[in-house]
C-alpha cells in the first residue's frame, strides 16, 4: 500500500489533537516496514530524524506554523493534487480536518463534535467553518476514526453518518509521561503543595468552576494551604473563558505553556490533578496525570468516565461544593492519594500507541481490500501482528520499570 499522511498537524502548535496525531504517525513509521508512506507536510520536517525510514517519503510544501488560513487552503486544494500526483492508495488525515474535494479512498480522524454540541464555546468563524466541513467530511470519507463511544454517538447523531464506516479506536498517552522528569526540572518547581490543572483556557474546560471550587475549598478548610497551578494557554478559536478570581489570588498561579519536561515535573509533584471539563472527545490530561503517578479528580460527563474507569474520583462539573469537597478529601488523605496512583498506573496501561497503531493498520488493510477486492489483503500479516504485540509488551514492561525507579 501507498499511504498518504496529511501532515498539516506537524506545523501547528502541539496541543491535544496534534500531539495525538504526532504520536500515532511516529509509531506507525516505527513499526510498519511493509507499506510505503508519503508524508505531506511543511519544509521544516525535512530534516526531522523521526521520519528517517526507508519506506517514508517526505513531500514538503510551503505550510508553516502560525499561518492557519494559508495552511487551510493548502489542505483543501493543494493536498488533493499532491495525493493524486504521488498515487497514494489511501489518504489518512489524523487531526480532525481533511480535504473536502478529495474523491479517492480516505480515512479521517474526528476526535469530537464539541463545536456542534456546544457552539457557544467557540468563535463565530470557527464554529461556522467546522460545522460546515466536518459533517460533510464524515459522510464522504471511506472510514471515520474516533476515539470514544461518546464521540462515536455524537457522530451518528449530528453528522448523519453511516454507522458501518465509523471505527472506535482509543487514543493513548504520550510515552514521555512514563519517564521520570529530570531532577533539574523538579527542582525548578517552587509552588510547594498544589492542585494542578493542565489544558487550554477555554470555556468547556470549566476553569471558572475549578477556581470557584478552589476558593470554596480554602474558605472551608483554613488549614489547607495548597495552591492551584494552571498550565495551558488561551486561543483565539475559543470564546472568552471569562476567568474571575475573587480570593486567594496569590495562590492561583497561571503558568501558560511549559516545556514537556517541566510539564512532566508538574504532574509528578502535584497533590492531585483536577480536570472538571464539561465536554471531552477523549480527555488526555487525566491519562497523562496517571502515567506520571498523580491522583486524578475529573468529571462524570462525556467521555471522561469511559477513559479513567475506576482509577479517578468523579464529580459533577456543575457542582462547586462537590468539586471542593472531593479535592479536600484527596489532599487530606495520603492513603487515598496512593490508592489512586496505583489504580491510575494500571488504567493507563490500557492506552498505548503500539495498540493504537495496530488497530489503525487494521483499518488500512480493511480499506485497501475494499479497493482491490482481495480478501487476502484485508488483514495484517501474522509476522507484523506478532511484532506489534511484542513491542507493546516491551513498552509496558519498560513503563513498569520506570514506576519501580520512582518508588525506590
Amino acid at each position: 500500500m501507498r499511504i498518504g499522511i496529511n501532515g498539516r498537524f506537524l506545523v501547528a502548535k502541539r496541543t491535544g489533537v496534534q500531539r495525538a496525531a504526532y504520536n500515532l504517525v511516529r509509531t506507525l513509521f516505527e513499526v510498519d516496514r511493509s507499506n510505503e508512506y508519503i508524508l505531506f507536510t511543511g519544509r521544516s520536517q525535512l530534516e526531522n530524524p523521526e521520519w528517517d525510514y526507508p519506506n517514508v517519503t517526505i513531500v514538503p510544501s510551503f505550510i508553516k506554523e502560525g499561518e492557519n488560513f494559508r495552511n487551510h487552503l493548502w489542505e483543501q486544494f493543494e493536498l488533493p493534487r499532491l495525493a493524486k500526483k504521488y498515487k497514494v492508495d489511501i489518504l489518512h488525515s489524523p487531526a480532525n480536518m481533511a480535504p473536502l474535494i478529495y474523491k479517492r479512498a480516505s480515512i479521517v480522524h474526528i476526535h469530537d463534535l464539541c463545536f456542534v454540541v456546544n457552539p457557544q464555546w467557540y468563535s463565530y468563524l470557527f464554529h461556522r467553518v467546522y460545522n460546515f466541513i466536518i459533517p460533510r467530511l464524515a459522510r464522504k470519507s471511506t472510514v471515520v476514526v474516533t476515539n470514544s463511544n461518546n464521540s462515536r454517538n455524537d457522530l451518528l447523531q449530528f453528522c448523519d453518518v453511516d454507522s458501518e464506516k465509523v471505527r472506535l479506536i482509543y487514543w493513548a498517552v504520550d510515552d514521555t509521561f512514563h519517564i521520570v522528569p529530570k531532577s533539574s526540572s523538579l527542582d525548578k518547581i517552587k509552588e510547594g503543595d498544589y492542585i494542578l490543572y493542565v489544558g487550554s483556557l477555554e470555556p468547556r474546560k470549566n476553569i471558572s468552576s475549578l477556581i470557584k471550587a478552589y476558593e470554596t475549598l480554602r474558605l472551608r478548610n483554613p488549614d489547607i494551604k495548597t495552591k492551584l497551578v494552571l498550565i495551558g494557554g488561551e486561543s483565539p478559536l475559543f470564546a472568552d473563558a471569562q476567568l474571575k478570581i475573587k480570593s486567594y489570588k496569590n495562590d492561583i498561579i497561571f503558568k501558560g505553556f511549559v516545556p514537556d519536561d517541566m510539564l512532566r515535573a508538574y504532574y509528578r509533584k502535584a497533590k492531585v490533578v483536577a480536570y472538571p471539563s464539561l465536554y471531552e472527545g477523549f480527555g488526555l490530561p487525566p491519562l497523562e496525570a496517571m502515567a506520571s503517578g498523580s491522583p486524578v479528580v475529573t468529571s462524570n460527563t462525556s467521555s471522561l468516565p469511559e477513559v479513567v474507569g475506576d482509577a479517578a474520583l468523579l464529580v459533577s462539573p456543575y457542582d462547586i461544593d462537590q468539586i471542593a469537597a472531593t479535592l479536600a478529601r484527596v489532599i487530606r488523605s495520603p492513603q487515598l492519594q496512593e490508592n489512586l496512583r496505583q489504580l491510575g498506573q494500571e488504567q493507563v496501561r490500557k492506552f498505548n500507541w503500539y495498540r493504537v497503531a495496530r488497530n489503525i493498520l487494521g483499518v488500512y488493510y480493511e480499506v485497501y481490500s475494499g479497493l482491490t477486492g482481495k480478501d487476502s489483503e484485508s488483514h495484517l500479516s501474522l509476522d507484523t501482528w506478532k511484532d506489534l504485540v511484542i513491542k507493546e509488551k516491551q513498552f509496558l514492561e519498560q513503563s513498569r520499570l520506570n514506576r519501580l525507579r520512582v518508588q525506590l
